[in-house]
């Protein structure tokens, strides 16, 4: 009976080792490197689908506040634009140069609340990471409170741009807008 004989890398000087190379010859060795290369691919891209996902959190800090629905993050050691997902908030920038109702607001309360967290978390969905403008699509988190809801629930954002399949928390955010026009929070004021 044969032993199976493995290869060791760390001892290539071991006359064993040398012969094994011989066998293989140069079409085994390219195809052992090739498939060596793309265990290495695949496995590093499975982590990385992982890693950007719904229950991940990653945690950021604030390069610079944009409006009410976006902000710029330090994160992967870069300045990123991070897009809240599934709200809209007032625009501050408008064509006449006044800012919607409730933008100034909106825009106030991120900063307040991003400003005074201990943490500041981003969760990506299970859809696509960014949209049509490279901004990262996101659920933020200040000290794991999200700050997409409470901006619906205290009347400064409304539920929009919902594109499946990134929904996970869309009934929850609706449910915190319904609340909000209930009590006329806001942007519901009448």
């Amino acid at each position: 009976m044969r032993q199976n004989r493995k290869f060791d890398v760390s001892a290539l000087d071991n006359k064993r080792n040398r012969r094994m190379i011989k066998k293989l010859g140069w079409p085994g060795l390219i195809l052992v490197l090739v498939i060596a290369g793309i265990t290495y691919l695949f496995s590093g891209a499975e982590n990385d689908a992982e890693e950007y996902t719904l229950g991940v959190f990653h945690e950021v800090t604030v390069d610079q506040f944009i409006d009410g629905d976006t902000t710029r993050f330090n994160f992967n050691g870069s300045s990123e634009s991070f897009r809240y997902l599934i709200i809209d908030t007032p625009e501050v920038r408008t064509n006449s140069g006044m800012p919607e109702p409730y933008a100034v607001e909106a825009s106030e309360r991120v900063r307040e609340l991003l400003t005074d967290a201990d943490t500041v978390e981003v969760e990506f969905d299970v859809g696509p990471l960014t949209d049509d403008y490279g901004r990262y699509l996101a659920y933020i988190y200040a000290d794991g409170e999200m700050v997409n809801e409470i901006l619906i629930r205290e009347g400064l954002a409304e539920v929009r741009y919902v594109h499946p399949p990134n929904t996970s928390y869309l009934d929850r955010l609706e449910a915190a807008e319904a609340a909000a026009q209930l009590e006329n929070a806001g942007i519901w004021a009448e």
